[in-house]
Order: C-alpha cells, then structure tokens, then sequence
C-alpha cells in the first residue's frame, strides 16, 4: 500500500466522477462530494462504517471523506469524485 504524498492529494494518481449507483473498486483515499449523496456501500478501513450506512447520512455538496477504501457504492442520486491511492 503506497502512502499518501501532495502527488496523490492533488489527484496526480487520477480519479473517478462517480454518477451512479454500482460499486466503483479501486484504490482509493478520498472521496469529495459534489452533491447531497449517501453511502450505500463501502469496504475500507473506516471503523464503524455499517452504522454511517444505516443513519442515512447525508454529505452534502463539497464534503470530503479521508480513508482507505476499496469499494464504494454512492446512492443514485450521488455525484462525487473518488481520488485514487
């Protein structure tokens, strides 16, 4: 697993414009909102993540989540860029 640098926090591994609702899998560190979105799915090293699921929380447009992730799926609605690791 490579470490985040300014290189990848500034997109140089490239990135995903996620606008629907299959699982996007990756390597990926960040995920930025462009729109109220919720997750629907995500396999990662967030602690906890089933009950982020299961509150239905809302990001809202330009909200940025840090981790590890190897799977995300957004809801339909959703619109978001995935920065890759």
């Amino acid at each position: 697993m490579g470490q985040v640098s300014v290189y990848n926090l500034s997109g140089g591994n490239g990135s995903v414009y996620v606008t629907t609702n299959a699982a996007q899998t990756g390597d990926f560190f960040a995920i930025q909102f462009l729109a109220d979105s919720q997750i629907d799915a995500i396999t990662g090293n967030m602690e906890n993540s089933s009950a982020l699921i299961s509150d239905n929380h809302v990001f809202t447009s330009g909200q940025v989540v840090y981790g590890r992730f190897s799977s995300i799926t957004l809801d339909s609605a959703a619109k978001a860029i995935l920065y890759k690791a």
